[in-house]
């Protein structure tokens, strides 16, 4: 699908609500009748509702930050109790402990250590310190559950989070062996649709291998799998801007009253703005527009145009490759190679290695209005 051109001296403004399967699009990144695309024409604002257009919003600026990133999701227990005792007094999830598959969960490159997610929140962390802003940094055994749910009630105005990100269809959950209790039957006290829809999304903290696996919990310990329906009954108002640097974080079911999965669990728990993914991202294509995207908002830029540029960034992005020459060269290569009894020197090209709209257009941001 294409958009006829809409080229202009000065840019347009669209904003949209989606609806129905809408939602799922990067519509913002169409491509256009002239080989480029239509966000390069026009700015297109994603929201919830209309009614963000007339809500008075003071000016963003970043106070107090909150980064998760480089998590362990291999933990032992001892270590995980002994990290979780300074956090008490925070909401509890349903306790229920159960036995997943990870072949079943549809996951961020499946439920395995992301490198590249440490170096992205450590990269963030020296961009926010550069500007006198002294950020939170949770990474290995300390991104628990516990401490997250710790974050409740507190006066912070962006959080970044690296990690996996999941959602299940309900058919999938119906399918899946041991997944039918994310189904909240009749017989349990959340029985609404949103409430089972919230369940089927969420995102893997510290330790979450240990229920991922089918291994007990100690009583009272968080299994590290926040679910949407979880985020939902906490207090994050003040909150003003999210990034979910994770796979399908904008993914949910869709119904007449919107998305039901993650973004739909932050915004009911206060949240303003939310950058999140449509489909499974690559782990470094990932990191160079998260880095890149921070360096533009401290910059002064607005969240839109931070996003925008950072997309743009990661387009661009060359890298060095060997080439690889015809077999003709390569039989003449070799023979001059014994006559002259050196090797001959390899030659390299430049490539946009992350020019295609996989690398770059799963990201999308809703109520970015500032």
């Amino acid at each position: 699908m294409r958009i006829k051109s809409c080229r202009s001296k000065q840019r347009k403004n669209v904003y949209f609500a989606p609806a129905g399967r809408l939602h799922n699009i990067a519509i913002e990144h169409l491509p256009s009748s002239d080989s480029t695309f239509i966000a390069e024409q026009i700015n297109f604002y994603r929201l919830s509702s209309t009614r963000q257009l007339v809500m008075i919003k003071d000016k963003s600026h970043i106070k107090e930050a909150v980064l998760y990133g480089g998590l362990k999701y291999d933990a032992d227990t001892t270590a995980l109790v002994v990290e979780n005792k300074k956090y008490t007094d925070i909401p509890r999830d349903l306790n229920i402990q159960h036995t997943f598959y990870p072949d079943s969960l549809n996951l961020r490159d499946g439920a395995k250590y992301l490198p590249a997610t440490k170096i992205e929140a450590e990269q963030i962390k020296q961009a926010l310190e550069n500007t006198r802003l002294q950020p939170a940094l949770y990474m290995d055994l300390r991104g628990t559950e516990e401490s997250f749910k710790a974050l409740s009630g507190k006066n912070i105005s962006m959080l970044h989070i690296a990690t996996h990100g999941f959602y299940w269809t309900e058919t999938e959950a119906r399918q899946t062996k041991d997944l039918d209790f994310l189904m909240m039957g009749d017989n349990n006290q959340s029985r609404y649709v949103e409430d089972k829809a919230l369940t089927r999304s969420g995102l893997l903290l510290s330790g979450a291998n240990i229920a991922l696996k089918g291994n007990p919990l100690p009583e009272g310990l968080e299994d590290g799998i926040l679910t949407a329906k979880e985020l939902a009954g906490l207090d994050l108002r003040g909150l003003d801007l999210v990034v979910l640097s994770a796979c399908q974080t904008g993914l949910g079911e869709i119904t007449g009253d919107g998305v039901f999965g993650l973004q739909r669990g932050f915004k009911k728990a206060g949240a303003n703005t939310l950058l999140m993914s449509l489909w499974k991202v690559n782990d470094n294509a990932t990191q160079l527009l998260m880095t890149q995207f921070y360096k533009n908002l401290l910059a002064g830029k607005s969240k839109f145009e931070s996003l925008r540029e950072a997309q743009k960034y990661v387009r661009d992005y060359e890298v060095e490759i060997e080439t690889t020459p015809d077999k003709r060269w390569q039989s003449e290569a070799r023979q001059k190679e014994k006559q002259s009894k050196k090797p001959m020197p390899k030659e390299f090209k430049k490539i946009k290695k992350y020019k295609d709209p996989f690398y770059w257009a799963a990201f999308i941001l809703l109520d970015a209005i500032d």
